[in-house]
């Protein structure tokens, strides 16, 4: 199998059931054509070959650069696109509640004046985070979360983000690529533990937050396509290694990860032009 296109971010299945894996899809555009996905669990096992053109085609605008300003941007688009305004970044800084908004009104009504989730999970620590409802079982699994629940639920996407805040004095907010790529050890009970103590953090049974924490303790347990977890990790650029090849032994959260420790986080080089073999 060989395709060329410009990555994008990986896309993924949630498991049938319980205890068994993801599945991931690869995404490619033609610029900004969108191509058919195609399943990639199915490449672990395999060796696969990677060619990079030397161009990334902005997500945005499609206008050709040596590379991404950020987010697989050009600098005008991410100073300018909804989809890299600073309430994406930081949700406390949303104002379309308030029927201003940052950017563009209607992405704004239509991604953040609608329900919220602030959750818990495991990457290689316990953080926080926040997503739109309905959407975190994709935002877990781009994350590489071994498990996690829901905290609050709010009707917008400011106070999420401000609850987020209050918690991130006492809790980590970031994933940790490196951790999060090892074999992560579970332990649920660790993460209702915490849930109670999110709830006396916030102020307990008397918070201006209370009406929004969440009663549902369904741990969602996580678990990926990996044959193989590196003992050393070595991260891949396209820029500087714009050829190469390896036996793909995994994928977890947005890396590609090979036998010889090396990983690729695909979601960092949204935009470049790329040619896969595989097999």
């Amino acid at each position: 199998m060989v395709v060329t296109g410009n990555l994008r971010k990986m896309k993924t299945v949630a498991a049938p059931s319980s205890g068994q894996t993801i599945s991931y899809q690869m995404e490619l555009t033609d610029v900004l054509e969108k191509q058919p996905s195609f399943e990639i669990n199915s490449w672990v096992g395999q060796r696969v070959r990677w060619k990079y053109h030397g161009v990334v085609h902005c997500v945005v605008s499609g206008v050709e650069m040596e590379s991404a300003y950020r987010m697989g941007m050009s600098k005008k688009a991410f100073f300018e696109s909804p989809i890299s305004c600073p309430s994406i970044i930081n949700p406390e800084l949303s104002t379309i509640h308030t029927g201003v908004s940052l950017r563009d009104r209607e992405f704004e009504e239509r991604y953040h004046n609608v329900p919220h989730v602030v959750y818990l999970s495991r990457t290689n620590k316990l953080k926080v985070g926040v997503t739109g409802f309905g959407r975190e079982q994709f935002r877990w699994n781009d994350q590489g979360a071994v498990e996690a629940m829901t905290l609050c639920v709010t009707p917008y996407r400011q106070l999420a983000g401000e609850i987020e805040v209050a918690l991130k004095a006492h809790l980590n907010d970031k994933t940790h690529w490196l951790g999060m790529l090892k074999d992560v050890q579970r332990d649920p009970e660790e993460l209702l533990e915490l849930k109670d103590h999110c709830f006396d953090l916030l102020g307990g049974a008397h918070s201006q937050y209370e009406p929004f924490f969440s009663d549902d303790d369904t741990i969602a347990a996580i678990h990926y396509p990996v044959e193989k977890y590196p003992v050393k990790i070595k991260s891949v650029k396209l820029a500087t290694s714009p050829e190469g090849e390896g036996v793909l032994v995994g994928i977890k959260g947005q890396y590609l990860m090979f036998e010889d420790g090396r990983v690729l986080n695909v979601r960092a080089h949204e935009g470049a032009r790329v040619t896969l073999e595989i097999g």
